[in-house]
C-alpha cells in the first residue's frame, strides 16, 4: 500500500487477533503506524517481561496478584508507568517489594516490546472505540462475499474479479443512499431515482 501510495501517511492499523504476530508489530512501528490488534489468547494467558508478569491486557502484575496502576504515558517514547497498587491506595502489601513509601515503579515501552505494550493501551477506553470501527469493516466484506456472491463467482482473471468488485461497490453504495433516504421519507431521493423504485 505504501508503496502504491507513497504520500499516504497511515496512522493504525487495526485488524483482529489473527494478525497477533511480533513481526505485524515490528513493520508497523517501523512506518510509525499505531498498532490496534488483539491478543491472540491461545497462544499464552500470560507474558513475562523484565522478570515481571504481564496479563493479557498488557498490565503488569505484582508479586502478590495484584494488577499495578497505570500512572500515565510518555507521548515521545510511548513508556507508560506503573506504580504499586499498596501505595496508590494507601494499604498494607503483606509482602512489599520495595521499601520505597512511594512504592515500586514498572516502565513498559512500546518499542521494547510492541506486541505487549501499544501505543493505546489494551482494554482502555480510547481502545474500545478504536477497535469498534474493524465490526464495520466486517459487516461490509460480509456483504460483498455472502449477499452479493462474490464467493460464488468463478472468474479466473483479474479483470472479471476487478469488475464485479467494482459493482458490488456500487450497489452498497446506492444501499447506504437508501439507507438514508428511508430515515427522511424518501424526500431528498433524486426524481431519477423516485421514479426508479416505484417501478
Amino acid at each position: 500500500l505504501l508503496h502504491w501510495y507513497p504520500d499516504w501517511k497511515i496512522g493504525e492499523a487495526i485488524l483482529d487477533s489473527a494478525f497477533d504476530a511480533y513481526s505485524i508489530y515490528e513493520m508497523l512501528e517501523h512506518y510509525d503506524v499505531s498498532a490496534i490488534i488483539d491478543l491472540n489468547p491461545r497462544r499464552s494467558k500470560q507474558f513475562v517481561y523484565n522478570e515481571m508478569t504481564i496479563n493479557v491486557d498488557g498490565v503488569p502484575i505484582c508479586p502478590i496478584g495484584r494488577k499495578m496502576l497505570d500512572w500515565g504515558v510518555e507521548k515521545k517514547r510511548y513508556r507508560r508507568k506503573w506504580r504499586c497498587p499498596a501505595a496508590v491506595g494507601k494499604w498494607e502489601c503483606p509482602t512489599p517489594c520495595s521499601n520505597s513509601t512511594y512504592g515500586r515503579t514498572f516502565y513498559t515501552s512500546t518499542k521494547d516490546n510492541p506486541r505487549l505494550f501499544p501505543r493505546v493501551k489494551r482494554g482502555s477506553k480510547e481502545w474500545k472505540q478504536r477497535y469498534s470501527l474493524r465490526t464495520g469493516v466486517e459487516r461490509c466484506i460480509k456483504r460483498q462475499k455472502v449477499d452479493y456472491h462474490l464467493e460464488d463467482s468463478r472468474g479466473r482473471s483479474s479483470r472479471h474479479w476487478n469488475i464485479r468488485s467494482y459493482c458490488i461497490g456500487m450497489c452498497q453504495h446506492a444501499d447506504a443512499w437508501m439507507k438514508e433516504a428511508e430515515k427522511v421519507n424518501y424526500s431528498g431521493l433524486h426524481p431519477l431515482i423516485k421514479s426508479l423504485l416505484s417501478l
